[in-house]
């Protein structure tokens, strides 16, 4: 990826994927096929059924199953022990499209943003999510605001890219799982500019999510505790 002016800006993205064999090879090509292709590393959360086998990328293997945010903070280590400029996520489950990451990746690359969202619900097209999700996205909606003033409409997206300072920062402080809202407060608290892109999202190309029913009221429960706790925490220092 280059900059409007035309610098080379290294870009690393990350494809966290637990038990996904049957997508995470046609995520890796499509992330390979875009114009300027972006470096990508697989990261393997103890799978059992061959994920990251025989795919076109880079492929790390945790020892045993860690969590959706154990798994994308391993990249985004790795992104920023490496040098990396920008840093992106896709899932592993294929309802990510790679063809958007251009839109959020030139946002970083002009200035305009520090960390960029792709949200499904700003034109609301394509795959809206069950709606378990749907209900928890209203409410951490409404906890963004109460607890940094943030306004995303999509705030349980797996779909972003990070600027070097934004991903110091992740890099440093991620929960384990559940992640993204608490990555939202996090880098809004520290003064990072967030800002969205509309995208369509598609539903999982095999698999079951993990967030259904009794797990979805476990899910915003957990959060709203971690985010309560978290606004009593003294501010991270990111270095680059």
């Amino acid at each position: 990826m280059e900059s409007p002016r035309g610098a080379s800006l290294r870009t690393l993205v990350v494809v966290p994927a637990f038990n996904e064999a049957a997508s995470v090879g046609r995520v890796v090509a499509e992330t390979r096929a875009l114009p300027q292709a972006p470096d990508v590393v697989v990261i393997d959360d103890g799978s059992s059924d061959g994920t990251g086998e025989g795919v076109a990328a880079r492929v790390v293997r945790l020892p045993f199953n860690c969590g959706i945010g154990a798994a994308v903070q391993t990249g985004l280590r790795l992104a920023v022990e490496d040098g990396y400029d920008l840093v992106a996520r896709l899932d592993g489950d294929g309802q990510h499209d790679a063809r958007v990451l251009p839109a959020l990746l030139a946002l970083l690359q002009s200035g305009q943003a520090d960390f960029v969202v792709g949200s499904r619900y700003v034109e609301r097209e394509g795959f809206q999510s069950s709606v378990p999700r749907r209900l928890g996205s209203r409410w951490f909606r409404l906890l963004l605001r109460l607890a940094c003033g943030q306004q995303v409409s999509d705030p349980t997206s797996g779909l972003w890219a990070a600027n070097r300072r934004a991903a110091v920062l992740l890099a440093a402080e991620y929960a384990s799982d559940y992640p993204e809202v608490d990555a939202l407060v996090l880098l809004a608290r520290n003064g990072c500019r967030i800002v969205e892109v509309p995208t369509v999202m598609r539903e999982r190309a095999a698999g079951t999510s993990s967030i259904n029913g009794p797990r979805a009221l476990y899910y915003m429960l957990k959060v709203t505790v971690a985010l309560g706790i978290g606004s009593l925490r003294p501010r991270a220092v990111g270095r680059s």
